[in-house]
Order: C-alpha cells, then sequence, then structure tokens
C-alpha cells in the first residue's frame, strides 16, 4: 500500500518570463507565471511555531523571498478574505500571493546562492578587524544573543564578506524602502552589516538560524510574543532544525528568544535580517522550481553572479592575500633586522638579503605601517567610489520608464 503523503501548504508566487535593464518590467499578464516557490509540511509547521499567527509568518517569509509586499490567497485569479489569525489547516492547501502592479515593479526576488558563500576565508583583514572591534564596541562586547564574552565570539557578517561590495550595494538599493536610504550599504565590512556573535551560533547563521525583525510588513511583535507589544521593536533568533539546539549557544538557548537590540544608527537594517531569514526559509522550505525560476530569469541580470561573481570572489581574496602579505612583509623586515644586528662585527651579511630587507629596514616600523595603512584607504577610498559609481549608472538603468 503507498505511503500518505504528509500535508504541507504550497505557496506559489507570480514571476515575470521576462526580465530586463532596459526598463520597468513587462505587466502585461502574458509575461507572468505562477510558480511554486515553498513546500511547508504542517508538522514540521506546528512543531517549529514561530508565531501564533501562522499565516503571518507565511506571507512574511514568502514577501521577503520573492522582495515584493503583497497578500495570501486561495485563490490564483483573485484575492479572496484571507484570515490571517486563523490557525493551520490538518489538510494539504494551496496559497498565492498576489502583489499589485506597483510592487511587482519593485520586485527584487532573493538570490538562491544567498548563503552559498557563508563560511568565508579566515585571514585577518584590516577592515575585518575593524569590523570586529566596531561591533564589539556597539554590542557592549558580548554576543547579542547568548551573552557570551567577546572571545567566544565573532563578528558575523549578515551578508557574507565574499559576496563584495557591489552585491550589497545592489541589494540593499533595491531592496530599501527608506525614503532617506539611509539603509542603503555599499560596503560589505560595514558594522551595519555584522554582529557579535557566539561561535556556534555564527555556524548556523544563513542556514539553520534566522532573526525575524518586527514590526515589519506582515507582522507586529505580539505575534511572535503574546506578551510583547505589538509596536516594541525586536528582532527573535528562530532556529529552523531543532535537533541542532547547540547553534543558539552553550546553555541551551530556546528558539524565540530576542536578541538585545542596539538604538544605535549603526545597528544592520531590517533588510538584511530579512535576507538572512529569506536564506534559511530558501535553505528548509524553498522548491528547485523557485530557485530554477530565479536564476535563469534574474541572476544573470541583476545579481554578480557567474563570470561577474567569479571576478568579485578572486578580488576578495586578492585583497586578503595583500593584507596579509604586507603584514607578512614587515614580519620579515623585523627578523631580518634583528639578524642582522646579531651578526654585526662578526661577518658581512648574505648579500641578497641584504638588498631585499633594505627598503624595509631603512623605513622605521612605525612609518612603514603608516605608508601600508594610508595605502590601503586610498585603495579602499578608490574602490567605494567604483562602486558608487557602477551602482548609481545601474540605479538608473533600472528606475527608467
Amino acid at each position: 500500500m503507498a505511503a500518505t503523503a504528509r500535508p504541507e501548504i504550497q505557496v506559489y508566487a507570480s514571476f515575470p518570463r521576462v526580465v530586463t535593464l532596459d526598463g520597468a518590467l513587462n505587466l502585461d499578464a502574458d509575461n507572468w507565471q505562477w510558480v511554486q516557490c515553498l513546500a511547508l509540511p504542517l508538522e514540521r509547521l506546528e512543531a517549529l511555531h514561530f508565531s501564533s499567527k501562522p499565516y503571518k509568518w507565511i506571507r512574511y517569509a514568502i514577501g521577503i523571498i520573492v522582495g515584493a509586499e503583497g497578500d495570501l490567497s486561495s485563490r490564483s485569479d483573485s484575492l479572496d478574505n484571507m484570515d490571517y489569525n486563523a490557525g493551520l489547516p490538518t489538510y494539504s492547501a494551496a496559497l498565492y500571493y498576489h502583489t499589485s502592479d506597483e510592487e511587482k515593479q519593485r520586485m527584487f526576488p532573493v538570490d538562491p546562492n544567498i548563503a552559498n558563500t557563508s563560511v568565508t576565508s579566515s585571514v585577518a583583514t584590516t577592515r575585518r578587524a575593524q569590523l570586529r572591534s566596531k561591533a564589539a564596541v556597539r554590542d557592549g562586547n558580548r554576543c547579542v544573543l547568548s551573552g557570551m564574552p567577546e572571545i567566544f565570539c565573532d563578528a558575523v557578517h549578515l551578508l557574507a564578506h565574499s559576496k563584495g561590495d557591489i552585491y550589497i550595494s545592489i541589494y540593499t538599493q533595491r531592496r530599501s524602502r527608506d525614503p532617506a536610504r539611509d539603509d542603503v550599504i555599499q560596503d560589505i565590512d560595514s558594522i551595519r552589516n555584522g554582529l557579535l556573535l557566539n561561535k556556534l551560533t555564527h555556524l548556523g547563521v544563513g542556514e539553520h538560524i534566522a532573526f525575524l525583525p518586527t514590526p515589519n510588513f506582515a507582522m507586529v511583535t505580539s505575534d511572535i510574543d503574546p506578551t510583547a507589544s505589538a509596536l516594541e521593536k525586536r528582532c527573535t533568533a528562530h532556529l529552523f532544525e531543532p535537533t541542532l539546539p547547540n547553534f543558539l549557544g552553550p546553555n541551551a538557548i530556546p528558539s524565540g528568544t530576542a536578541l538585545r537590540v542596539s538604538d544605535t544608527p549603526d545597528w544592520p537594517p531590517a533588510i538584511l535580517f530579512d535576507a538572512v531569514y529569506a536564506s534559511t526559509v530558501l535553505h528548509h522550505f524553498g522548491t528547485q522550481a523557485l530557485k530554477r525560476q530565479v536564476t535563469e530569469t534574474w541572476n544573470t541580470t541583476f545579481y554578480p553572479d557567474g563570470v561577474t561573481n567569479q571576478a568579485h570572489a578572486k578580488k576578495k581574496a586578492r585583497d586578503d592575500l595583500k593584507d596579509a602579505t604586507a603584514e607578512k612583509v614587515h614580519q620579515r623586515a623585523v627578523a631580518r633586522q634583528a639578524r642582522f644586528e646579531t651578526r654585526a662585527g662578526r661577518a658581512v651579511p648574505d648579500t641578497f638579503d641584504m638588498l631585499l630587507a633594505l627598503p624595509y629596514i631603512l623605513v622605521p616600523p612605525d612609518e612603514l605601517q603608516a605608508t601600508l595603512r594610508e595605502a590601503k584607504e586610498k585603495a579602499a577610498t578608490a574602490e567605494q567610489r567604483r562602486v558608487k559609481e557602477k551602482v548609481d549608472s545601474w540605479n538608473k538603468q533600472v528606475t527608467a520608464s
């Protein structure tokens, strides 16, 4: 006897068949098709219990994946009166995410590969060292989830470091809903792209752990915690794999624990928390149909993907190597200088070593460090200017009608 399929909620969203950069999206009905984006087993949703209003959570989840605000309906041809306060059914059902024409023009689906580079190089570059020091100060030298001391923590990028400056610029430009554009970030190593988290939590971010910011377009904070004020600003840690409790820290911190949110201007914008949450939802519930659709019609147009993405990855690797090499050069120069001093009065130093070390021996260590730092700062400024020009040019093309 064939096994009965477990009941699930299938969530569909409408995607354009053709996407180009030379104007607004074609809104003709023939250019749009329904794509199943999520498969949500009812048993698992009940077990995770991320919200007392599960339909509101589903609306939020599909909205941050599609990159447009809309409403759920049980019909594909029209909106019905969805009861967002209802509990989950006991049988399989299909839901359709409807967006207005205005929202369709804003649509910017999350990159299916957004979490594929979450593990990045361990080379301690200057920019990453600055991110860590700034995040530690902002976050009180403790993990914002577990409270563990800084020594047991990492400065975690919400969008992975290896994605690069252009990637985060494009992503935040397209996802921004702030009239002042204060949530647009140009630098992948910006403190606003970072959190101080314990090392165990770091391992799961973007795949098994995500942070839900409330209030958002679909939910208020009391939908997550009935004892909280509806408009209380909160960021809630959700563990998508309950069999892995240690990902939240060594003290069995429960899923649903709130982060210690900073009210400073350098706290990450909600759209980056949304990016991590969308990545985790995709990892656990995303369909191959969605990943194929986004890859075929969006990635090659909007995301620095393929050859471009490889080029950015290589550039980041080169930058990391340059920083590491500069430090090694200085260390070798200091070592050579010490070796030459011990040889003084006994023998003439090896000519090749002397010539190799001469440029560094003649420059005091403090001045050498200042020179290297100035060179890197100039390079970083030039890179940021180049990125801004590229993104501004790109953005003009996208918004042209």
